[in-house]
């Protein structure tokens, strides 16, 4: 398994909204300890709160880790549409940034817990969050906008579909990735057999 990525701070240089102080905290905890070994009482005396203090802000950790893996997502968004701008027609777009997403989001130490057990509290959470379709959005509706007023997308085909399966491919990708299957150019391969034609447009 690869080595996790030392990330830089994803939140905020100003520290008067303590929300901001109490993440950035997490994210120090978790650069030491990992997400898994980092606790509430971990986060608490890193920004030297009581943890009821921090449970003002956050009402679980569970809580906090949607947060933070949402602010990590946006990062990491940002890095992305600078790639799949670069990309030639949706289809290399949409894999491509596929790709980037899961290979960037493996090496990130919270990023990765997106695929958290289904069964586990965090799974449940990210679930009812909907954390992950809002990224998911926010990561393609930029190409999925122009590809509908080009009519490359058919009208009637709805975008919270396109959202779920996108979303569904990111997560089986990067589980497979985490299992030891770390060919990305035969991923690439597969999804351009069988990803790509969904996106062919109907005048193809």
């Amino acid at each position: 398994m690869p080595r996790a990525r030392r990330n830089p701070p994803t939140t905020p240089a100003v520290k008067d909204d303590p929300r901001d102080r109490i993440l950035a905290a997490a994210e120090r905890c978790i650069d030491r300890h990992g997400v898994r070994k980092t606790t509430m009482e971990d986060i608490a005396a890193e920004v030297g709160m009581s943890r009821p203090g921090v449970y003002r802000y956050f009402s679980d950790r569970d809580d906090l880790l949607v947060e933070l893996i949402t602010r990590h997502g946006r990062v990491m968004r940002d890095r992305a549409h600078k790639v799949i701008a670069r990309q030639d027609g949706l289809q290399n777009q949409i894999i491509e940034g596929l790709l980037f997403a899961v290979s960037e989001g493996r090496l990130d130490p919270v990023m990765r817990h997106v695929v958290a057990p289904e069964g586990s509290s965090l799974g449940r959470r990210i679930t009812e969050s909907r954390m992950l379709e809002t990224l998911t959005a926010e990561f393609f509706d930029p190409f999925l906008d122009v590809a509908y007023v080009n009519n490359e997308l058919p009208r009637d085909l709805p975008r919270s579909d396109v959202y779920l399966w996108l979303n569904s491919l990111g997560l089986m990708l990067m589980r497979g990735l985490e299992d030891g299957d770390a060919d990305l150019a035969r991923y690439r391969s597969i999804f351009h057999r069988f990803v790509a034609p969904a996106f062919a447009g109907p005048q193809q």
